[in-house]
């Protein structure tokens, strides 16, 4: 399984510029990228800020990465870090395509409400694969009357905000919705809100199966959120879904851990 590693170098007056353009054209950088078990070394500059330059740097596995940091283009780097006087912050994670896959069980364990979120946004591919979880829920007579707005602008989350205290910094949400003209119905029920329902459960446990954190809301008022986002007539709000990563500071959940015993909620008839 590949490794991947992002440092940041951060310095002053061009100085991580520098720096990168030294690696380069002294030939370590290429060097680096002839070790054996090398799949990456790039350098790019931050449009955002013009004092850090971002490395990425890619490994067929942990021993091949152990084996470079072992080798003499570590006391370079080094000594160029030293000379350009920069700071270094470095994370390490897996591709997606690579991440390690949970197993039912440890997702239906592991979800929790999260109620403190990072600024950081699930990436598209991630966020689609969490709506294909949706699309893919059962309702009743495969009508499938849900109705999902992904909210990911500053004027939607800001909406968003006016609707409920519940976002918790969520940089995504998603307003979960059910048609009344599509979902199935008698005389005396229609089955809206257990579609909808299903559909963001589905959503809910595939997030947590990606490594995306959230939370279900219902604390909102149904009249405000079509006003809010000129919903028609006929698309009825059911939950919100606050998507993100957990803040470090986030509390955990005191009731996570606290279930009734099957004896108490099951019944063999």
């Amino acid at each position: 399984m590949s490794l991947v590693i992002n440092i940041y170098y951060t310095g002053k007056n061009g100085s991580a510029k520098e720096f990168a353009k030294q690696m380069q054209e002294s030939g370590t950088v290429q060097l680096i990228r002839e070790e054996e078990g090398n799949k990456g070394y790039e350098y790019f500059a931050s449009s955002e800020d013009p004092e850090t330059v971002l490395l990425i740097d890619r490994w067929k596995n942990q021993e091949a990465l152990d084996k470079h940091h072992k080798s003499p283009m570590m006391k370079t780097i080094s000594e160029l870090r030293k000379k350009y006087k920069l700071k270094m912050r470095v994370e390490q994670f897996k591709p997606l395509e690579e991440a390690e896959e949970k197993s039912f069980e440890e997702v239906i364990r592991s979800r929790t409400a999260t109620r403190k979120f990072k600024d950081q946004k699930p990436s598209t591919e991630v966020l689609t694969k969490i709506l294909e979880a949706g699309r893919l829920a059962p309702t009743a007579k495969n009508l499938q009357p849900q109705k999902i707005f992904v909210i990911t602008s500053e004027e939607g989350l800001n909406k968003v905000d006016k609707i409920t205290p519940c976002r918790y910094n969520a940089p995504v949400c998603l307003l979960v919705c059910a048609d009344k003209s599509i979902a199935w119905k008698n005389k005396k029920e229609s089955t809206l809100e257990m579609d909808a329902c299903i559909v963001a459960t589905h959503m809910m446990l595939a997030a947590t199966s990606l490594g995306v954190d959230n939370i279900w809301v219902k604390k909102f008022d149904a009249k405000a959120v079509k006003k809010e986002f000129s919903l028609s007539k006929n698309i009825q709000p059911v939950c919100l879904l606050p998507l993100g990563y957990r803040a470090e500071d986030c509390p955990e959940n005191p009731l996570h851990l606290k279930r009734k015993p099957l004896s108490e909620t099951v019944e063999y008839v």
